[in-house]
């Protein structure tokens, strides 16, 4: 009876397993997510979307100081960065209410600190940064027809060689980006009045 029993027992739990595979769910394919993370050179949705949000040529905590009354010349400070291949050069720039802006160096000659135009623009190199910044490289905003008080926001059009143009609001402050301070460059801001 024993030898009949075993039999018996072994095909009907040979006939379960054999139920148990049939009922089995397929096997989803694996979804476009998990395929991304399967491939190894394929960036992450959220890597995507950073690499999306740093792309191109922007400008970084753009910043200028509040204007006097009567003061008309302003000085523009912020880091550019040029998320791309290729270098370009920052050439010129516009705002609304100034009559013009230019891309300026300062530096020291003989002891004495000098302005002047940057001829031919301010280069930013391919995936590289280039620093406005006070007693730098900055812009200077002449013919200003009023005046930019704290906590105020002045949008300016950055125009770069390539042709490329970044509008960026300029937050009017009394300090930079960390205590970041003007350094006194509007003392030779004087000078440029009827440049």
């Amino acid at each position: 009876m024993r030898r009949l029993l075993l039999p018996a027992l072994l095909l009907t739990l040979t006939a379960c397993q054999a139920g148990d595979e049939a009922a089995a769910p397929p096997v989803a394919a694996p979804t476009e997510a998990a395929a991304v993370a399967a491939v190894p050179d394929a960036p992450a949705p959220a890597a995507e979307a950073h690499a999306h949000a740093h792309a191109g040529l922007m400008a970084h905590e753009p910043w200028s100081r509040p204007l006097a009354p009567g003061a008309t010349v302003a000085a523009g400070y912020a880091v550019l960065m040029n998320h791309t291949d290729a270098a370009d050069t920052l050439v010129s720039a516009r705002a609304d209410g100034v009559g013009r802006v230019e891309v300026h160096s300062m530096a020291e000659v003989d002891g004495v600190m000098q302005m002047r135009p940057i001829e031919g623009g301010l280069p930013v190199p391919a995936q590289g940064i280039a620093q406005l910044v006070p007693g730098g490289n900055h812009l200077m905003f002449f013919d200003v027809a009023r005046t930019w008080a704290e906590g105020e926001t002045v949008p300016v059009t950055l125009v770069f060689a390539s042709g490329a143009e970044v509008v960026v609001e300029f937050a009017i402050r009394n300090e930079g980006p960390g205590g970041m301070a003007d350094h006194g460059d509007h003392a030779h801001h004087e000078g440029h009045e009827g440049h």
